[in-house]
């Protein structure tokens, strides 16, 4: 990127370094004054990130605002970021920024970039002089040392783009690609990443290499689909995660009823394009009534992800009280309100007969089981209600047949080691977390909340603080557990402060309740005893 020095700017004028945005008339000018070719809706991107300059401004936010209600999708976006960014020579994106997963941001550079002083460029050359022998001892060491045996080649599937009409745009593409992901990990020969990682670089405009590095994946998966009610195009490339170059790519053209058939195909060309022996697997289907039962459901776990609060899991009960009645042949209906259940009674976010609950938990999760019992989901539901129920050792049986049949799923490994946990094999529980770490670099707060709650039941406390801040963010419900860290590190104020955030989200909530919920489960000697006394410690009621 270039910075050129200017006159000074008037009042409607932002410097974007190549080019100079006239706010007033909605156009970019080079240093010579001479107009800079944009097209209309790039023009109209561009102000819009204007108007917020240094904001996130969000893909729906956007095209809002510059399609008004036109029917477009995230890739007309894209193509106008990247038209601004070859306008305003931004190759490195630091004037207009990608926030993954959010949007983006305009970030106009510093009127101190525009011109570098002699003293500036003559340390440029001496840090680039000291970083260029650091590199030559680095490849010296590379080329001498004994070189380690190569592991299993990595793979991370990439969030399908969805070019489907805007009634069928959303959950379907994810469902697909993270089917992709389970039957992908049923291969020993190779590892997948979590879909809760690659996910991350949903919208990105990272280079593949760049996300291949990130995720540190061999191989990646991109694709893109199109559902136009009854039938489903799936198109899929497979990428080398070093050179970008295309090794497999292929297109799928099915009915809806096939396209759990159509991804298993796609699968074994994957398995094939890297060289590895494909397991032969009888390829299951899905009906229609299936595919819309699995929407609410990934709906419903999206929602609870995004907002973790009452008011979101009792909108995911009533929906998925629907789906147990539309399609009762389904088993994402039944495992996602056994799931919600759960959480509702562990919360205090559901009222009525708690014994009636628990009951028609547990009658669910069976049969989600029993209706599809190679789905992984089916038996995580069946370990998490099991645990609840105080049968600890059927659930961790539960949760070692879901990692067994789907070993790169991180939240299943993640209820494996909590129950592992609860019954004192605290090592094997840490042994998950490292697989967890492993397969899942990107790993949400769920697996740091379980680790930390580990090394605080270890007594390695210092390291569950780490632990527990290492979390880009936590749930209100994560902050017992903080309370708990931080009395055991002797930090009153802290540990006080930590339970009184968990109670202002949770005021009715009680030593009693506490109690009730972790009797029966946390069955390692003077667990259940030791974290009861942390909590009336830090402020719990009574």
């Amino acid at each position: 990127m270039r910075f050129v020095k200017r006159r000074d700017l008037k009042s409607s004028e932002i410097d974007l370094g190549a080019a100079v945005l006239d706010c007033s008339v909605g156009k970019l000018f080079a240093s010579d004054g001479r107009e800079l070719d944009l097209r209309h809706q790039s023009r109209e991107v561009l102000m819009a990130l204007a108007r917020k300059r240094g904001e996130t401004v969000s893909q729906d936010a956007l095209i809002e605002e510059v399609w008004q209600g036109r029917t477009v999708t995230a890739d007309s976006v894209a193509q106008c970021i990247a038209e601004i960014r070859r306008v305003l020579e931004d190759s490195d994106k630091r004037i207009v920024e990608t926030v993954p997963r959010k949007g983006y941001r305009l970030v106009p550079p510093p009127a101190a970039a525009t011109e570098a002083t002699g003293h500036q460029l003559r340390r440029r050359r001496l840090v680039l002089f000291a970083v260029a022998v650091l590199v030559a001892c680095a490849l010296a060491f590379t080329l001498l040392r004994q070189a380690e045996p190569p592991g299993p080649p990595v793979i991370a599937v990439l969030p399908f783009d969805d070019f489907s009409p805007p009634q069928h745009q959303g959950y379907l593409s994810d469902a697909v690609s993270d089917n992709i992901i389970t039957l992908l990990a049923r291969y020993p020969q190779f590892v997948v990443i979590s879909q809760r990682s690659s996910f991350t670089f949903r919208d990105s405009d990272l280079a593949m290499s760049e996300i291949a590095e990130r995720l540190g994946a061999d191989y990646l998966l991109e694709g893109s689909q199109q559902y136009d009610g009854a039938r489903v195009r799936t198109m899929a490339r497979l990428i080398d995660g070093a050179t970008e170059a295309s090794l497999w790519a292929d297109e799928f053209d099915v009915p809806l009823n096939e396209l759990l058939q159509a991804n298993s195909r796609i699968s074994r060309k994957i398995a094939g394009a890297v060289g590895e022996k494909v397991v032969d697997m009888a390829e299951p289907r899905m009906s229609e009534g299936d595919v819309s039962a699995l929407l609410i459901a990934n709906a419903a776990q999206s929602r609870i992800m995004r907002n973790f609060t009452r008011e979101s899991l009792l909108v995911n009960i009533a929906e998925q009280e629907q789906s147990i009645r539309d399609y009762p042949e389904s088993a994402w209906g039944p495992l996602g309100q056994a799931l919600s259940l759960r959480i509702g009674l562990r919360y205090g976010w559901v009222e009525g007969d708690e014994d009636a609950i628990r009951k028609r938990m547990d009658e669910l999760a069976h049969r989600a089981v029993e209706l599809d019992p190679n789905n992984f989901l089916a038996f995580h539901a069946l370990g998490r209600v099991l645990m609840f129920n105080r049968d600890v050792d059927g659930a961790i049986n539960a949760f070692r047949r879901a990692v067994e049949l789907n070993p790169s799923s991180s939240f299943a490994r993640n209820a494996l080691a909590q129950a592992l946990a609860f019954v004192a094999k605290t090592d094997e529980a840490l042994e998950e977390i490292a697989e967890i770490e492993l397969i899942d670099p990107l790993y949400g707060h769920d697996t740091n909340w379980t680790k930390a709650r580990i090394q605080w039941q270890s007594g390695a406390c210092s390291d569950a603080l780490v632990t527990f801040g290492a979390a880009p963010s936590m749930p209100v419900a994560a902050n017992k557990t903080l309370a708990a860290i931080h009395h055991c590190l002797g930090n009153s104020d802290k540990a006080k402060a930590a339970m009184s955030d968990f109670l202002g989200e949770n005021p009715d909530w009680t030593v009693t309740r506490e109690r009730a919920v972790i009797t029966g489960v946390w069955a390692a000697p003077g667990l259940a005893d030791r974290w009861l006394a942390a909590m009336i410690a830090t402020g719990m009621p009574l």
